[in-house]
């Protein structure tokens, strides 16, 4: 083989050489987005869970205020009628 003949075929390995490492590349960055798409629902699922949760908390502690202060105010009748 000539001089010029390596330098085309070392070329042509070099480009399909890079061309492999794009595909491998591409197709590794194709699974992080579905990795990552699939944990962003997950975590999404748990916030929704965790923000119901946290509305029936608050909603149990107003009640749960709203007697004591019910209760507050049927102990000072109590006291004062006496």
């Amino acid at each position: 083989m000539r001089i010029t003949e390596w330098n085309t075929a070392t070329v042509v390995l070099a480009l399909v050489g890079q061309g492999a490492a794009i595909v491998w590349a591409v197709s590794g960055l194709v699974k992080d987005v579905e990795s990552n798409a699939s944990d962003i629902a997950e975590m999404t699922s748990r916030v929704s869970e965790m923000e119901s949760t946290a509305h029936h908390q608050a909603i149990t502690m107003a009640r749960i205020d709203a007697n004591l202060e019910a209760i507050r105010g049927a102990l000072d009748l109590m006291i004062a009628s006496k």
